[in-house]
């Protein structure tokens, strides 16, 4: 059975999300109680104006505030005339003391205003008889546990002060904040599956990358198991298939090399044994020339065959390997200083890496004379900078001189150049070893050679 592709298992997730999201919010909303209206009681409006512990239907506190003049002139509004009897009769106040003038946003379409053609308002200080009507709301009984629009109240304390009480206001009501945590609980119960899928789908693709970045500097490397969506799996049995036609042109090279270097060296001994019937002088310039191809031969041999891959790796200290090789060539008189910081592990075959530092080493010392070499960790690599002093290289060659038998003629004369592989074969070297290989140019002049490897400590994490 073909897995599902990549395309079904990101809708899949799309709709298991869509719906448990709705199922949660549908239950929050069904579990909730319902919301309650923002107004507040003509108890909770005395308690208030009293300084005592009040809310408003919705949960949210009402406090006072004290003002030395009166904030707002009484509104002639039957409800608003009503609210204030009230208060002043529930906090002990002379009606006139207290005035009253109802919050227009929250304000319910009955409770009009009185028309413009109305009477002149009544004096608040008769008592409204039963049943009696104003403006056509009923005011002849107000209860303290009915909730009342929003309203604004002001009553005159013994001091001369006013306190006062307003609507509370906020960004957020909170039926809003109560849908807003519905949304933050879909998120936290979601994050985990979205998680969870998400790293199923991206583990064979991360697998895949991997595989094809190591492809360069080991292509004997294993072929990799076909897994994840059935586009990864093509993917992978296609790189595979790659794989497999590299190796394979690869060992046709190699081969074809190898055939060729094997029938060069048949005519070269050959020409061994003539050149001993030559005269003296001419003998040692053949000898000479017959030598020097041989040395191209055999690098060309060391290159096509791979000699640069690793072998027997093992755990290495690279500060001491590389003032190892230093100390080589300081026997032999070169100008080389090394600052090294101790300690840096790095696994590999020591053998491959000391070919790779022996030939930068050797272009150095051969073109620039004095040589520094600083080693140290950055970024969880053991990196080492060799730095010359000669005149460098052309920005626009610096990936060049990578390149098998290129040289830099202007530069590099034929008794300093070799045959062109020394950086590519310390560039394979560093890179079967996971590490990297760069030339940049100094600004003070010279030559950096930057050469890293992977630390042991920093491939565990």
């Amino acid at each position: 059975m073909r897995p599902p592709t990549v395309l079904l298992q990101v809708a899949l997730i799309a709709v298991v999300a869509v719906i448990a999201t709705q199922l949660t919010t549908l239950a929050i909303v069904v579990l909730a109680p319902a919301p309650r209206p923002a107004g507040y009681t003509l108890a909770a409006a005395s308690a208030a104006l009293r300084g005592e512990t009040a809310k408003t239907e919705d949960g949210r506190p009402l406090r006072r505030r004290f003002q030395a003049e009166a904030p707002f002139e009484h509104e002639r509004d039957p409800l608003a005339d009503a609210l204030a009897r009230s208060l002043a009769s529930e906090l002990g106040r002379d009606v006139a003391e207290v005035h009253v003038r109802m919050d227009r946003a929250g304000r319910p379409l009955w409770a009009r205003p009185p028309r413009q053609n109305s009477r002149e308002p009544r004096d608040l200080r008769r008592p409204f008889g039963p049943g009696e009507w104003l403006g056509g709301v009923r005011v002849g009984v107000v209860s303290d546990q009915i909730a009342f629009p929003p309203f604004l109240a002001a009553v005159r304390l013994k001091d001369g002060q006013w306190s006062t009480i307003a609507p509370p206001r906020g960004w957020l009501a909170p039926w809003q904040i109560m849908l807003l945590l519905s949304m933050l609980l879909s998120l936290v119960l979601l994050s985990p599956l979205i998680w969870w899928m998400a790293q199923r789908l991206a583990r064979p693709i991360r697998r895949f990358a991997q595989a094809a970045d190591q492809l360069g500097a080991d292509p004997d490397a294993p072929p990799l198991t076909p897994s994840g969506p059935n586009e990864v799996r093509l993917a992978i049995a296609a790189f595979n298939d790659m794989q497999a036609k590299l190796r394979e042109h690869i060992e046709r090279r190699t081969h074809t090399v190898a055939a060729i270097a094997h029938d060069l060296r048949t005519p070269l001994t050959r020409l061994r044994f003539r050149i001993e019937m030559m005269p003296l002088d001419q003998q040692r310039q053949a000898v000479r020339d017959i030598e020097e191809m041989d040395g191209l031969i055999a690098q060309a041999m060391q290159f096509v065959k791979g000699q640069f891959d690793v072998g027997h790796a093992e755990t290495l200290d690279f500060s001491d390997l590389v003032q190892d090789m230093a100390d080589r060539y300081a026997d032999t008189g070169a100008d080389i200083a090394v600052v090294a910081e101790p300690g840096l592990e790095v696994r590999g075959d020591p053998g491959v890496l000391r070919r790779g530092l022996s030939n930068l080493m050797d272009n150095a010392i051969g073109h620039a004379g004095a040589v520094s070499v600083r080693v140290g960790a950055e970024d969880g690599r053991a990196v080492a900078r060799i730095q010359d002093r000669g005149p460098g290289i052309p920005e626009d060659q610096l990936e060049r001189v990578f390149d098998p038998f290129f040289r830099l003629e202007a530069s590099r004369s034929r008794k300093t150049g070799g045959a062109g592989l020394g950086l590519s074969i310390a560039r394979h070297a560093v890179r079967a070893h996971g590490g990297d290989l760069t030339l940049a140019n100094a600004p003070e002049g010279g030559l950096i050679a930057t050469l890293s490897l992977p630390l042991i400590e920093a491939e565990a994490a």
